[in-house]
């Protein structure tokens, strides 16, 4: 829990410049690259295409974890179980650890997302291969695993399942994944009296002057736009309209252009 003074009051905040162009450009070609292919998952090669993008983008994330700049490395937001539990139940009553990089769950979202993109990823390969002899494994997948992958044993029957099904299972679980991160940002903005959208748009975010971290990051002035709207509508409000206004003035119109720009594309 954050320390404060002697009357009660929590610390001053400054703010530091956490993320770098490359993790923020990564993140939001996620944001398009995922919406495209989930959204529009009956577009071929569209839907191939962006998963090599997202799969791309994580393995680079991976080593980007290992020996990117201080905010972005794994072990600045790798927490136990019991810290996360606790930091779980601190957002509830409402006075969780602040963090400059990702909080306890936010940390652990990361980790999950990076192994469910991955995973579905993987498995969509598998499948493009089964069922189209395509992509970088060609025909070497078994076209009988699209629709028979294994067997299970369930309820004294045996049931098929195919790399579809599964592959589907696992979008799933990544879509399902997706929400909770924004519900999380969200949930996190109202307890910490922060913006993480601003944050992944500018860099920036805020950390209180007691941080002993604070000494690793460079101060920067707040920026303009987090005065103007954060200050004006609060920052559960600016978090929802800037989510909002995101995916509906520039993700949807970009992955319609991207479903025209399909039919001109070869399949690969």
């Amino acid at each position: 829990m954050s320390s404060t003074d002697t009357a009660g009051t929590p610390p001053a905040r400054v703010f530091v410049k956490v993320w770098d162009p490359i993790i923020r450009s990564g993140h939001w070609i996620m944001v398009l690259c995922f919406a495209a292919l989930y959204i529009k998952s009956d577009k071929f090669p569209l839907h191939i295409y962006a998963a090599y993008v997202i799969m791309a983008y994580m393995l680079f994330r991976i080593v980007y974890g290992l020996v990117g700049p201080r905010a972005v490395r794994f072990w600045t937001f790798m927490y136990s179980p019991k810290t996360m539990v606790k930091y779980g139940i601190d957002s509830v009553v409402g006075h969780p650890m602040h963090t400059i990089s990702h909080n306890p769950l936010g940390g652990a979202m990361v980790f999950a997302l990076i192994i469910s993109m991955l995973g579905t990823s993987v498995l969509g390969l598998m499948l493009y291969s089964a069922g189209q002899e395509m992509g970088p494994l060609g025909d070497s997948v078994p076209y009988q695993w699209e629709d028979a992958w294994f067997t299970v044993a369930l309820f004294g029957q045996d049931i098929e399942v195919g790399l579809k099904d599964v592959h589907i299972w696992c979008g799933n679980i990544a879509a399902s994944l997706v929400t909770l991160h924004l519900i999380g940002n969200c949930w996190a903005s109202a307890c910490h009296k922060t913006n993480h959208v601003l944050g992944m748009i500018t860099g920036v975010k805020d950390a209180e002057v007691t941080d002993p971290e604070l000494k690793h990051y460079k101060q920067v002035p707040e920026p303009r736009f987090a005065i103007n709207l954060t200050k004006s509508v609060g920052p559960v409000f600016t978090e929802i309209i800037l989510i909002t206004g995101i995916l509906i003035c520039i993700v949807w119109p970009l992955v319609e252009v991207l479903s025209w720009v399909n039919r001109f594309v070869p399949s690969y």
